[in-house]
């Protein structure tokens, strides 16, 4: 049987060359499969952290103190006050209301939290995802937080996708520039821990 098959391989040689396509072309597929799985995996891994990492900060940040928030690291303070406010602001069945219920300051530290889950790394998603007044608010937190270009980048991408504002044009490759000075000006880190000292030296408007 396997003597036959050689001969007629050998007689017909053409069909060596369709032979080795196909089996190339499975294991390519193969191998493709394995990567999609693969990222897969690790994209659910990361978003399980995530969730994890969020319940942690929000049980340990549900009843705020002063002496609490003053012994807290600085950037989970932060998150932790900001991921209660969101949650307080989602179980509510006007979440309008309940946002402009919020004091000034919770607002900001609300809308900041939003600004790096949503734009962390392409500042452009928070304004893709996002809408007023909550982009208003994180306009006035970044002024209140940053300073200098940081700000002026901000500010330049937030009249881009304003609707309302004629003056300014939605280009793309703009866009990206400015999602990349955003990213190297005020990296993820620096708001945090920046935010997270804004709450400290006004406990009172959390508490």
């Amino acid at each position: 049987m396997i003597k036959e098959a050689l001969k007629y391989y050998a007689d017909h040689p053409v069909w060596i060359f369709v032979l080795v396509g196909a089996v190339l072309l499975t294991f390519f597929i193969c191998l493709k499969a394995a990567q999609a799985s693969s990222k897969r995996y690790a994209a659910n891994e990361k978003t399980i952290k995530k969730i994890k990492e969020e319940n942690e900060l929000c049980n340990e940040f549900a009843i705020l103190t002063e002496s609490l928030i003053a012994s807290a690291e600085a950037d989970r303070l932060f998150k932790g006050v900001a991921l209660n406010l969101q949650k307080r602001v989602a179980d509510k069945d006007d979440i309008m209301a309940e946002f402009d219920a919020l004091t000034q300051e919770q607002k900001e530290i609300y809308a900041l939290y939003t600004v790096i889950d949503d734009g962390g790394n392409r500042l452009s998603g928070f304004f893709e995802n996002c809408t007023k007044p909550l982009t208003d608010v994180a306009l006035e937190a970044i002024g209140r937080l940053l300073d200098g270009e940081a700000v002026e980048v901000f500010k330049n991408e937030f009249d881009a996708f304003d609707d309302d504002n004629e003056n300014v044009s939605f280009i793309p490759e703009e866009i990206k520039k400015l999602d990349a000075s955003f990213k190297e000006l005020a990296p993820i880190d620096s708001i945090c821990t920046k935010a997270g000292e804004f709450i400290k030296s006004a406990p009172e408007k959390f508490i």
